[in-house]
Order: C-alpha cells, then sequence, then structure tokens
C-alpha cells in the first residue's frame, strides 16, 4: 500500500507529490470498494434471497470499474513522465471522490434510500475529503454529502424487507457501522503514520542540509583563515629562522635555542593545520564524477596513508562487479578518515579491517577495528564537527563529520557502533541506484 501524503497548502513540488500519492492510494482503496460492493450485493441477492434490481446495481458497478481503470492508466502515464500538472491532478482527484459520494448514492437509492444501514458510509467519505483535499473542497464534499442524504429522503426505491425483518435490519446495522469504524479507523491511522514518517524525514533533509552548510562554511573559514593569516605566519616563521641562528653564532644557552625551534615547529604546525581544513572542508563540492571500481576505490584509500600495511582488505564477490561513479578522490579521502581514525584507535600490532559487500540493494562499506572503543555519549558525538577523543594536536575532530558529509551526498548512511574495550566498527551504506550510474 503506498503512503498517504495530505494535500496540504503549500509548494507546488509538495502539492504535487501530494496528488500522486493520494491517487495512488484511491485507487487502491476504489478497487477494495467495488470487491466489497459486488460480494454484499450477491450475498443479499442469494444466500438472503432479497429482491434487488441487479441490472442497474451492476451499471453502477460498471462505471466504477470502469473509471478505476481509466484512473490506473493516467496513473501509469504519470510515473512514466507523460502525467499532468498538479492542478489536474488535484482536479482528477475532487472528481473522483465526489463522483464516489454520487455513486454511493444511486446504490443506495437502489436499495432503500436512508433506510438502508450501509448510508453509514457518507461518513467515510466525508473523512477522506477532509484529510486528503483542501479545506475549501473538503467542505464542498460535506455538503455534497448532506444534499445526497437530502435527496435519499424523496427519491429512492423502497426496500419492504428491511421493514419487514427488524432482526435483519439490525444485523446489517452493526455490520456497516462496524465497517465504516473499521475503515475510518485504519484510513486515518494511515494519515498519522504518514504525517509522522513525512515529519521526521523533513527534518532529516534539514539536519543534512544545516550540516552541508556548515561544511561548506567551514571550507569558507579555513579558506579565508589561510589567506589572511599566510603573511604573519610567513614573517614570524622568517623571524624565527633569524633568531634561532643569531642564537647559534652567539653560543646562547640551549634553553633558548630550543624555544627558537618551537616557534618555528609551532608555526609549522599551525600552517599545517590550516592546510588541512582547507583541503578537507572544500575540495569535495566540485568533484566531478568518475567510473572506478570498489578495489581502485580501497587501493586509492590507503596508498598514501601511513600504516597502510595493517589494512586488511575484504571484498565480497559481488562486491568486486561494481563499478562507482562518485567524486573518487572526496570518497577516498572519507574512508580514509575513517581507516585513519581506526588505525590510532588500535594498537601497533593490530589490523584494521575494510571490507566491501553488496546487501539488497545497497553497497556497504565496513571499517573495523579492535581497538580502545569509545563509550556511548563519544560515540554519539563522534560525527559532530571539532570533537575529537585523541590527545591534543592529534587531530582536529574533522574526519568523521566530513566523511558523513560526503557519504551523505551521494544519497547514503555513515552509522558508527562502538563498545569501550571491543573497538569500533563504521558502516557506510551507498544506494547502488545512485551510485552505479552517473547523475
Amino acid at each position: 500500500m503506498p503512503h498517504f501524503v495530505p494535500l496540504a497548502a503549500g509548494r507546488d513540488a509538495q502539492l504535487g507529490e501530494a496528488a500522486r500519492i493520494n491517487l495512488t492510494w484511491l485507487i487502491y482503496l476504489r478497487w477494495a470498494a467495488v470487491l466489497g460492493q459486488a460480494l454484499t450485493i450477491l450475498y443479499v441477492a442469494m444466500p438472503l434471497s432479497i429482491e434487488l434490481p441487479l441490472g442497474w446495481l451492476a451499471v453502477v458497478l460498471g462505471v466504477e470499474v470502469l473509471s478505476n481503470l481509466g484512473l490506473s492508466h493516467w496513473r501509469r502515464r504519470q510515473d512514466a513522465g507523460r502525467g499532468f500538472s498538479t492542478r489536474t491532478l488535484e482536479w482528477i482527484q475532487v472528481g473522483v471522490m465526489f463522483g464516489d459520494t454520487l455513486l454511493l448514492t444511486v446504490l443506495l437509492a437502489l436499495t432503500g434510500g436512508v433506510a438502508n444501514p450501509f448510508s453509514a458510509f457518507f461518513f467515510v467519505h466525508v473523512v477522506m475529503a477532509a484529510v486528503l483535499l483542501r479545506q475549501h473542497w473538503a467542505y464542498m464534499g460535506a455538503a455534497l454529502a448532506c444534499l445526497c442524504l437530502v435527496a435519499l429522503q424523496f427519491v429512492h426505491q423502497e426496500l419492504p424487507v428491511l421493514e419487514a425483518r427488524p432482526d435483519l435490519r439490525l444485523q446489517a446495522e452493526v455490520a456497516a457501522l462496524s465497517l465504516a469504524a473499521v475503515i475510518t479507523a485504519f484510513f486515518v491511522a494511515r494519515v498519522t503514520r504518514s504525517l509522522d514518517q513525512r515529519n521526521a524525514e523533513l527534518a532529516s533533509e534539514r539536519e543534512r542540509q544545516a550540516r552541508s552548510e556548515r561544511v561548506e562554511a567551514l571550507g569558507t573559514l579555513a579558506a579565508g583563515a589561510a589567506h589572511e593569516l599566510a603573511s604573519p605566519l610567513s614573517t614570524i616563521a622568517i623571524v624565527a629562522k633569524d633568531l634561532e641562528q643569531r642564537l647559534v653564532r652567539e653560543a646562547a644557552p640551549e634553553n633558548d635555542l630550543e624555544d627558537a625551534r618551537l616557534v618555528r615547529e609551532e608555526v609549522a604546525r599551525c600552517r599545517r593545520i590550516l592546510d588541512r581544513m582547507t583541503l578537507e572542508a572544500g575540495e569535495h563540492a566540485g568533484q566531478e564524477l568518475v567510473p572506478i571500481d570498489i578495489r581502485g576505490l580501497f587501493s586509492m584509500t590507503v596508498e598514501s596513508m601511513s600504516g597502510r600495511e595493517r589494512v586488511a582488505i575484504h571484498l565480497a564477490r559481488e562486491a568486486e562487479g561494481v563499478t562507482l561513479f562518485v567524486p573518487a578522490e572526496g570518497l577516498a579521502q572519507a574512508l580514509r578518515a575513517v581507516v585513519s581514525n581506526a588505525l590510532d584507535a588500535s594498537a601497533p600490532e593490530q589490523e584494521v579491517s575494510m571490507a566491501a559487500l553488496v546487501q539488497g540493494d545497497e553497497l556497504w562499506i565496513v571499517i573495523e577495528d579492535r581497538g580502545v572503543g569509545m563509550d556511548a555519549e563519544s560515540a554519539l558525538r563522534a560525527v559532530d564537527p571539532f570533537y575529537t577523543t585523541k590527545e591534543p594536536g592529534s587531530g582536529m575532530g574533522l574526519g568523521l563529520f566530513l566523511a558523513r558529509s560526503v557519504v551523505e551526498r551521494l544519497g547514503g548512511e555513515l552509522a558508527l557502533e562502538s563498545q569501550v574495550g571491543e573497538g569500533t566498527r563504521v558502516r557506510v551504506r551507498l544506494p547502488l541506484a545512485r551510485v552505479t550510474r552517473p547523475q
């Protein structure tokens, strides 16, 4: 079953998506209604031997079947890219729901009018209109249902059995009210769940956009800082070098020489940090998508790393034949940051596992170590910018944050699992449909 998307006022794109999904739902619901009506008519006409105008009832059911076949055809055209505008889709949906109210009126007029217990299904139509349509259409749908009920008071075909057999009428009322209650409850529950899912997706999308904006802001900040600090850092480095040389010539105390060297080393460290921030934060956004297989991606990831001999690569058979169209250097650097963290967390003699496998319609890249691990709070914050569990000066806390940003730009997800004393596993999931063809 498709999800409901309530049709509320908003942007055209959102309305179009809601109208398409709701139209699909209506098609399923109308097939169920046709089946239920046909079974009810057959049960009343045969086992209960109640005389009904079967010919006219068959005509009404035929109209419902033909109209739903037409809707299904239009929906397929829309899926194939030959669909209608948002306004047209909305008009179709309004027409279908109002038409169904009129068809229900005709069925009831042929089978006793308001006295027919199944007139309770007008309430279901009103609820559907209130949830799926815009406010003014919902009011018009409720007004139409009221008018139909009034008309049935005057125009209907009597069904004497309802008066002659109170027990049968009571059973029919219980059945009709029970069905109406179940359908309404199911309908509203589906709407509520879909609303929650949609709100969660919107919140997740806003969070991803916020992270992307932070990455871009970080790149801009790093580039600006590198540009503004380049000259004063160079001046400090030159002065510190001259000072060190003069102290050597004057046979100054060793402590003074060490202070001069420390100034030069710290200046060089500042330059490296600025260069790394600029490189890591700013290089991925405009990279070209290139074809690369999994083995090539893993080789690119570890080729320039110290300790690469400790990285054990495992490729599942189905993953070896996968060719990716991705920003290769950007994705390799994202994986490199994860592998580097795993190596730093492991003892010098321990290996880090880097594996690729295909699970359903996703490519999984799993990087696992048997190092010190992290507690629950640290694992939760590990992907936040500038958060690190390393010693001061050993890292900026940007590796996992930028890695997750790169993965999410490819439509994937980065998940981290860790336990103190047992190590850490980072799982990167990429949708094959997205990363195996040029976008």
